[in-house]
């Protein structure tokens, strides 16, 4: 395999020594396997943190643990036997740019190629040799693995139920593995069930595809893929999960809700079942309810001690409104029940109004919504206030009328808590307002909002120290964001927890506590602006900072803040951060305003437009006077990185443009000393850029070098004629490259004329 450069990064980096590679080398040549996978294998590194150390270094996003769903259409795009070859594998494209996963992305001969098979550009994605065969098998599989063999019911221990209109039906599929008189069907289902049960699922998604049904679960928040049941049984599996949830089989073509049970290792957990019709077949998504999930303290909410003293102090208040924010799936009502837990006495009466009912509470009377007898959010709210209630839950706020008459319940001496979708805190305002509430019975009502959202854990068993990814900095706000004295961790997967490297999650919040402030601007409908401008002058932390703190306590990894947080959301605290000083008069958080601004000046250099390499990489900073500046033209993204990090090691200041245009630009305006430019780009090609260079004055003695992947005496003579002053052919050895560049600098030096004495 040839040598693209990797292994002196890696080197330079500080992953592997050099003794170490030279042996990983010469594995290598013996394996033909990745280097990054052979570091691995010899035991000199961690692949996920070779992987790491990669897309730092030349900021490109790595892969994270999960493996994405690839459409069909960038499926497509390459051919399974070259990605199978190359090892490769296409994530997902964005306008004309394909996202490519591969080990090794100075690999340019297999960017071009994938450029060349695709008609995209390519923008590298690192990931490891293992995580590539993962997608490859997933994007081309092909075969269809056995589902008792993948799934393996030797372990599997529990019972399931039907329960409601049909008789009660156990089955005990502890001796599955060995059963061969129990039908097929029912030991396959009942090992999916069993097997969710095991690895701590909160949901089952059984979607049939065109050749097959597709099994996944839902583990800390992802889905991932379990089995894939063949055609033949695929309405046989559907029709069993129908029969043992108490719905109609013959019915196929309408949506049906059911219900059953499964009791694993002594525990019963209520399964919510649902079907929806597809194109090719029914689909199937079962919502795993764990009574355990009920018994959750307010210490593990995961509440910083400032929130967590906030929410209690609500939570002990006579009468008003607490909300708690979020998707769906995002803890809402495990929050609303350890708040449940935490109020409830003898003393007081609580009564609840769910749809459905997903746990059983000791000491609170819970109402069941149906709609069929009447009972909706709003009748059962009615009703509720009837029977002297001291705290109500409703589960959530749906409508106008609910709205209403829980905000006038709020106000005459009950404690209601509930529930709404959106996005945060100050955004909860904008949506009673959207529901026709009128603002001064939401200001005197509404007392406290949280706002929340569930990341994942890195696994305790194979958790290592490891930084945050340039892009998850990016997307975070910057490093200035960042604490001082983080201690960022993330796991590298391992058999305890799947090989996924997360392990159970925490939650994130945002509380907004409605100080006279903030009720003076609810009452005269200023903007969400305005009021998530008070609420963090008055000390609200919002979910990205308190993400990101977590992040840095190696409670989750800023990664999964990220991917939870919306996009938009970094944008507009951004734009919206008050100034450090500003946000709360609380020691705890003056404390959190200096290490804010400490930090955001010992990271100012990394919020530069276009940042260069650490200075322990390019050279002491008394050196940055004297570097030449080289102008990389390549419209290869990932290429363009790639040269642009190896020469900013070997001290050069680099600018980047995308093609010979904006090449042409560049040089005029930025006067660099040596130009390395593609031949074939879109627009205005290297050669003509050229030959516009060598007609101006202004440009005329600045150096080029061309880089082409064609091998063509004509082609090079013909760019040497124009004006070319070296030609390399791709792909290019890094070193061989700078060493090409210093000799075209000194060469313009020897060329220039002596000095008059």
């Amino acid at each position: 395999m040839k040598e693209t450069g990797i292994g002196d990064l890696l080197m330079r980096s500080g992953v592997v020594d050099a003794a170490g590679l030279a042996r990983a080398r010469k594995a290598q040549e013996k394996s033909g396997l990745p280097l990054t996978t052979t570091l691995a294998t010899l035991g000199l590194a961690d692949e996920q943190g070779v992987i790491a150390a990669i897309a730092t270094s030349m900021r490109l996003e790595a892969l994270g643990p999960e493996l994405p769903e690839v459409e069909a259409e960038v499926a497509a795009l390459l051919p399974a036997d070259f990605c199978r070859k190359r090892t490769v594998a296409p994530l997902r494209l964005q306008g004309k740019i394909l996202r490519l996963a591969l080990a090794d992305p100075m690999d340019y001969s297999t960017i071009q190629d994938a450029e060349f098979r695709s008609g995209k550009r390519v923008l590298a994605v690192v990931a490891s040799h293992s995580q590539i065969r993962a997608l490859i098998q997933q994007i081309y599989p092909e075969e269809v693995p056995t589902p008792l063999d993948t799934l393996g019911g030797a372990d599997a221990q529990g019972e399931v139920e039907t329960v409601g209109d049909a008789e009660i039906e156990v089955i005990d599929p502890a001796k599955l593995a060995k059963d061969t008189k129990m039908p097929p069907v029912v030991r396959l289902v009942n090992l999916i069930l069993s097997g969710a049960a095991k690895n701590g699922a909160s949901d089952i998604h059984m979607e049939p595809k065109e050749n097959f049904l597709q099994v996944r679960y839902r583990v800390d928040g992802l889905l991932r893929e379990i089995i894939k049941v063949p055609k033949n049984q695929m309405d046989a599996t559907i029709s069993r999960m129908k029969i043992i949830s108490g719905m109609d089989i013959a019915d196929r073509r309408r949506p049906q809700d059911g219900r059953s049970r499964l009791k694993y290792e002594g525990k019963r957990i209520d399964l919510r079942v649902s079907t929806l019709p597809t194109q090719f077949g029914e689909k199937v998504v079962i919502r795993l309810l764990d009574s355990k999930r009920a018994q959750v303290t307010m210490e593990q909410l995961g509440l910083t001690a400032e929130n967590k003293h906030a929410f209690q102090l609500m939570l002990s208040r006579p009468q008003g409104m607490v909300l708690v924010t979020g998707p769906t799936g995002s803890g809402k009502t495990s929050t609303l029940y350890t708040a449940l837990n935490w109020v409830k006495s003898p003393a007081k009466n609580i009564i609840t109004v769910e749809d459905p009912i997903e746990y059983q509470l000791e000491g609170v009377n819970q109402v069941q919504i149906n709609t069929k007898a009447d009972v909706t959010f709003a009748a059962g709210l009615r009703s509720i206030l009837r029977q002297d209630p001291n705290i109500i839950l409703v589960g959530e706020i749906r409508d106008r009328e609910t709205a209403g008459i829980a905000l006038e319940a709020a106000q005459t001496g009950h404690l209601l808590l509930s529930t709404l979708h959106t996005n945060d805190a100050p955004g909860t305002i904008t949506r009673l307002l959207d529901l026709g509430i009128e603002p001064f019975l939401i200001s005197s009502a509404v007392i406290g909002i949280l706002a929340q959202r569930l990341v994942r854990r890195p696994c305790p068993s194979c958790c290592v120290p490891q930084a945050p990814c340039a892009d998850s900095i990016e997307k975070a706000g910057g490093a200035s964001r960042l604490p001082a004295n983080a201690r960022w961790l993330a796991g590298r997967g391992c058999e305890e927890c799947g090989q996924s490297g997360s392990k159970g999650r925490i939650a994130i919040h945002e509380l907004l506590v409605v100080n006279d402030e903030v009720r003076e601007l609810i009452t005269r409908r200023a903007s969400e602006h305005a009021v998530r401008k008070a609420a963090r002058i008055a000390g609200m932390r919002t979910l990205l900072e308190d993400g990101i703190l977590k992040a840095a306590q190696g409670l989750t990894t800023l990664e999964d803040v990220v991917r939870v947080v919306a996009s938009d959301e970094a944008a507009a605290h951004k734009e919206e951060a008050t100034k450090p000083e500003t946000r709360g008069s609380s020691p705890a958080r003056r404390d959190d305003s200096a290490a804010h601004q400490e930090a955001k000046q010992r990271e100012a250099s990394d919020l530069d437009e276009a940042p260069s390499l650490p200075r322990s990489q390019v050279g002491n900073p008394g050196e940055a006077q004297t570097k030449e500046r080289v102008l990389v033209v390549e419209d290869s993204t990932t290429i363009a990185s790639v040269v642009k990090y190896f020469l900013e090691l070997e001290g050069f200041e680099v600018l980047l443009a995308k093609d010979g245009i904006s090449g042409l630009e560049s040089a005029r305006r930025d006067q660099p000393r040596v130009i390395v430019t593609d031949y074939n780009m879109p627009g205005m090609d290297g050669m003509s850029m050229v030959k516009t260079l060598r007609a101006e004055a202004a440009t005329r003695g600045i150096a080029v070098l061309m880089l082409t992947s064609e091998d063509s005496v004509e082609k090079e003579a013909l760019a040497l004629e124009a004006g070319v002053d070296d030609y390399i052919l791709k792909p290019v050895e890094p070193r061989r490259l700078a060493a090409r560049v210093r000799s075209l600098l000194a060469r313009s030096l020897r060329a220039q004329p002596a000095p008059v004495p």
